[in-house]
């Protein structure tokens, strides 16, 4: 009976003297892990769907640019000119500003003296939802204002570019109501620019 007692408390030292060792070896990353768990769950609903959706872009692309952005090909015999005229009357029709066309393309073309495909930034911007998107977060500046790309690609199609706004307003903790209300609606504005302006609609 003794035997089988001492047996019993070896086995139980092994199993203290172990699980001590795990934690102590293991136990940070595992709080680590709750640390990070607890932090996800402070972000908007949405968040884990956008950067899983963007996680799955990268991995097919290997570009995190690819994986951040919206595209719209330019349909057939729609041109940059007619791309251009509707993306402007769209805005217009939305009440959202044209604050300036770069034609980088161009602007290249003159310094080098060698033809460029074409880049083209054109720039939106309604100034009150700018002020309560850096009122509630400077950074968000940096996100303004927001950027229509036209670039014909190395196959000589034309398409348009923008960021994905999804991130901003999904990927962090929820936005307040008037600020994600209106964030929703310049994301709506941008998309209905870009799928007109590629379709060459107004």
């Amino acid at each position: 009976m003794n035997f089988i007692r001492n047996i019993l408390a070896i086995i139980g030292l092994i199993a203290v003297t172990g699980g001590g060792y795990a934690y102590s070896k293991f136990g940070s990353q595992i709080m680590g892990m709750k640390g990070e768990m607890a932090a996800l769950e402070k972000l908007d609903p949405k968040a884990k769907e956008i950067y899983t959706e963007m996680w799955e872009k990268l991995k097919e692309t290997g570009n995190s640019a690819d994986a951040t952005v919206w595209v719209y090909p330019l349909a057939d015999g729609v041109s940059a000119e007619d791309a251009e005229e509707a993306m402007k009357a769209v805005a217009n029709e939305h009440n959202i500003k044209s604050v300036g066309d770069l034609p980088l393309s161009d602007q290249i073309t003159s310094m080098t003296g060698e033809e460029q495909r074409m880049l083209k930034i054109f720039q939106f911007c309604n100034p009150l939802t700018a002020k309560k998107m850096v009122d509630y977060s400077d950074a968000f500046a940096a996100y303004l204002p927001c950027r229509i790309s036209m670039v014909k690609g190395k196959d000589g199609k034309l398409r348009l570019f923008a960021l994905n706004m999804d991130m901003m307003i999904y990927g962090g903790k929820t936005l307040p109501d008037d600020l994600r209300k209106e964030a929703l609606e310049v994301k709506e504005i941008i998309l209905d620019i870009m799928k007109r302006g590629a379709e060459g609609d107004f």
